[in-house]
């Protein structure tokens, strides 16, 4: 594969007619054949994905069973994050918003964790220690803040490692997205700041969130590079992320990355999508421009893809799952009190009048705290 900058020709602020960048057409059939990677690294990314879409499918079945709490979908979205997500080390930081469970789950987070977190557990909100992830950020876009912050830490101890946040198209016109880019580029910090640019921003369409094209045009407000990539092409995304985390790796600052994709399932598990748009918007994603079934019928192009190797994949991401349910499910029942323990390193008198009422409480009703 070639990695010389101009295979993003087009797709970055090198020229006013921008093109997303994709190595793969939605009927999985190569447009930049030279650009394909390692056939090995292409199945890796189509497990991971297929991994991710079942994660998915079960999250939404536990929800509706009432064994799950409210749960941001990432359905349609695999490429975006996993492809991302896949190309960092160890030592790489992500910051992740709360539709980020695929690429946290790629960097490493059990899926027994997400359950729980999911579920509102302590268990689930302490992210490993050996995981470089911080924390879900709620509260949009604290994310890009945290990652710049990272990056600056990584930078000053010389640590070779990179921050990766994402935030959504409609996140980028909150102030705090504006502050965290700002300050990295200016400092060069090695972070990489992805927006996964899926046309909704919960029911406000992404016309009108802002007055340019495309976001990534951003970039060159910032002095930095910035790229327009089809965020459901796996390929053209890995390869993406791996020139701009690479780039930040080496000390030539951040970049911004727009990807293009669609979120084909609620905002979360409390929305109902067919109040702001059309069933056929969505099923023509599904159909058409599905992530999982370009990169499959690739490999299934190249022979390296069956109905045999599926099965056999889909069986072990099965049995995987149903461990990592099995382990959430016996959990020890969380201490009442842990919802007050992580809120404040300095308790506040409010918290300490809360502490003291949900002590009452639980005393009142025959528990321990």
């Amino acid at each position: 594969m070639s990695e010389s900058s101009d295979i993003f020709a087009g797709s970055t602020l090198q020229t006013a007619d921008l093109k997303p960048f994709q190595i793969l057409a939605p009927d999985g059939r190569p447009v930049r054949e030279e650009l394909i990677p390692d056939l090995e690294i292409v199945e890796e990314l189509y497990r991971r994905m297929a991994r991710a879409r079942y994660l998915d499918d079960k999250f939404m079945v536990l929800y509706k069973s009432q064994r799950l709490g409210n749960y941001a979908q990432f359905g349609g979205q695999e490429a975006s994050q996993v492809a991302s997500a896949f190309v960092l080390k160890a030592k790489d930081y992500v910051c992740p918003m709360y539709r980020n469970t695929a690429a946290m789950i790629t960097h490493g987070w059990p899926i027994e964790k997400a359950i729980l977190y999911w579920r509102g557990h302590p268990d689930g909100w302490r992210i490993p220690d050996d995981l470089n992830i911080m924390p879900i950020i709620i509260s949009i876009p604290g994310q890009i803040v945290h990652a710049a912050g990272v990056a600056l830490g990584i930078q000053a101890q010389n640590l070779g490692a990179v921050a990766l946040s994402y935030i959504g198209e409609g996140g980028t016109s909150q102030g705090d997205f504006h502050a965290g880019v700002n300050f990295a580029a200016a400092r060069k910090a090695p972070a990489v700041f992805i927006i996964e640019n899926n046309g909704w921003a919960i029911s406000v369409p992404r016309k009108v969130q802002s007055g340019v094209d495309y976001l990534m045009r951003r970039a060159e407000g910032y002095g930095i590079p910035g790229y327009l990539v089809d965020g459901n092409d796996a390929l053209a995304v890995y390869t993406t992320a791996k020139k701009a985390v690479e780039d930040a790796r080496v000390g030539n600052g951040p970049s911004i990355i727009e990807q293009l994709t669609y979120r084909v399932r609620p905002h979360t598990t409390g929305d109902d999508p067919k109040a702001y748009r059309t069933e056929d918007e969505t099923n023509e994603w599904i159909a058409n421009r599905d992530p999982i079934k370009r990169l499959k019928l690739f490999l299934e192009y190249e022979k390296r893809w069956n109905d045999d190797r599926e099965v056999a994949m889909q069986a072990e991401i099965e049995t995987e799952f149903t461990a990592a349910l099995e382990a959430a499910d016996h959990a020890p029942a969380p201490d009442p009190m842990a919802l007050l323990d992580y809120t404040m390193i300095e308790p506040t008198w409010q918290l300490e009048e809360q502490r003291a009422t949900l002590q009452a409480r639980v005393a009142a009703e025959g528990g321990a705290a």
